[in-house]
């Protein structure tokens, strides 16, 4: 008897914390500075990034799922003017968890389609689209019904002819 009720108080327990165990999702909306790099920067002035993500994480798992849409320009450093645009949809991988150095800390990484295209420049205005990645790590602060986090990573383009690196600084709500 004394089993049935252990087993019983075992599987209502269960029953009852099921509907916390499934994976939380989350709406982010961030913005901040793009910093072109590398020989980037050699051409680019620092412009402005805004991103759009939807996030899926089991609540005791340490690995997380992000799905991005961001807008990334930054204007041309000649005297003739331009603009770099970067637009990307992005899948990362996020890690957070007891295991970080940093408790409210997370490291993100992830790859997908870049489209880069240079404007107002003298010569021939150019598109394309490319594969590219991106790692970097954050800081999650959260708030009542919400949280805010800090984030920098670094997104890397292949494009003909040179690449394109760039590391937005952004900060961000997440509901």
């Amino acid at each position: 008897m004394r089993l049935m009720s252990r087993a019983a108080l075992s599987l209502a327990a269960t029953l009852l914390a099921a509907p916390a165990l499934h994976a939380q999702a989350s709406f982010s909306i961030a913005a901040g500075a793009a910093v072109p790099v590398g020989s980037t920067a050699d051409g680019s002035k620092v412009g402005y990034n805004a991103t759009l993500g939807l996030g899926i994480k089991p609540p005791l798992a340490p690995i997380g799922l992000r799905i991005e849409g961001a807008l990334n320009q930054m204007d041309a450093k000649v005297s003739a003017g331009g603009s770099s645009r970067i637009m990307a949809g992005i899948a990362n991988v996020t890690l957070s968890g007891a295991g970080m150095p940093i408790p409210m800390g997370y490291l993100i990484g992830g790859v997908g389609m870049y489209n880069f295209s240079v404007t107002g420049t003298p010569v021939k205005p150019a598109s394309e689209t490319k594969v590219g990645f991106n790692i970097g790590a954050g800081l999650n602060f959260p708030l009542t019904g919400f949280s805010t986090f800090l984030e920098a990573r670094l997104h890397y383009i292949s494009t003909s002819g040179t690449s394109v690196k760039f590391i937005p600084i952004t900060f961000g709500l997440k509901f």
